[in-house]
């Protein structure tokens, strides 16, 4: 695959995307959430290109970080192709700073990195518990919750919801099954990630539930919880044209990158403090 295809395959998949939330489906995000939840650092077009190539894949890297970990790409495998960024380095345009450099993206290129399937050697740790309950995960969330100066409380809501985020503040309905109770969490922290600053004039009440629960379905599902057909029913990211959608998109993978992430930074320190 060269660049050419990997820029026509990303925006084919797009425009499809599109089309069927237009059309008022949501599986085809439901299946972009599924992906996303397991390359979260990579982006809408990249994940997309994956999940094409090879819909079973589940842990990718590059031959050489493979070999860091002691691990081999297996003789006759296939790598999957993605596009990687060609960065260039320019003097900031600040007088003051002019010893800063700043990065430009000028274009991209296609490289190719192999699934855990594809390669043979050294096990890799199992950090997450896939089962149907969060586990330790819960609580984890608790903490990234927290650790961004976030007011967390257990107390009955009015008006039948089982969360509530107020800036700054988020509350949560006592009683809930631990699953359901972290994909509360996640929704809300979504809002409070998203919904809280300049941006919330500029969205309607759907497109911020759309994306909380799109953010809380793919973390749940980063950390292997199931998540019901309510989700797919709630999600309906349709906002009227695809540079809208794509704007979306791109902030969902974002803010669910940055909690994925900030859960595996808090189950990597308590991994360290038990060793």
């Amino acid at each position: 695959m060269n660049r050419e295809e990997a820029l026509q395959k990303s925006e084919e998949a797009l425009q499809d995307l599109a089309l069927d939330l237009q059309s008022g489906k949501s599986e085809s995000l439901i299946k972009y959430l599924d992906v996303m939840g397991r390359f979260h650092r990579y982006s809408f077009g990249n994940c997309m290109l994956i999940a094409m190539q090879k819909p079973d894949a589940t842990i990718v890297a590059g031959f050489g970080h493979w070999k860091k970990l002691g691990r081999f790409v297996k003789k006759g495998e296939r790598g999957i192709g993605i596009l990687a960024p060609l960065i260039s380095k320019r003097k900031a345009d600040d007088d003051n700073a002019e010893d800063e450099k700043t990065k430009r993206v000028f274009g991209f290129r296609v490289v190719h990195v192999f699934d855990v399937s594809q390669t043979e050697g050294k096990e890799l740790p199992e950090l997450r518990s896939f089962t149907g309950d969060p586990g330790k995960k819960l609580q984890d969330l608790e903490e990234v919750v927290r650790g961004k100066d976030i007011e967390l409380q257990y107390e009955p809501i009015a008006g039948g919801a089982l969360g509530v985020s107020s800036g700054g503040k988020i509350t949560v309905l006592p009683g809930l099954e631990a699953a359901e109770q972290f994909s509360v969490l996640a929704h809300e922290l979504a809002h409070e990630m998203l919904h809280r600053g300049d941006r919330r004039k500029d969205t309607t009440k759907i497109i911020r539930e759309t994306e909380a629960e799109a953010v809380a379905y793919a973390v749940s599902r980063a950390v292997g919880l199931n998540c019901s057909t309510g989700s797919s029913d709630y999600i309906k990211l349709w906002n009227g044209d695809n540079e809208v959608l794509m704007q979306s998109l791109d902030l969902i993978r974002d803010v669910a990158s940055s909690i994925i992430t900030d859960l595996e930074q808090v189950g990597a320190r308590e991994l360290q403090y038990v060793a």
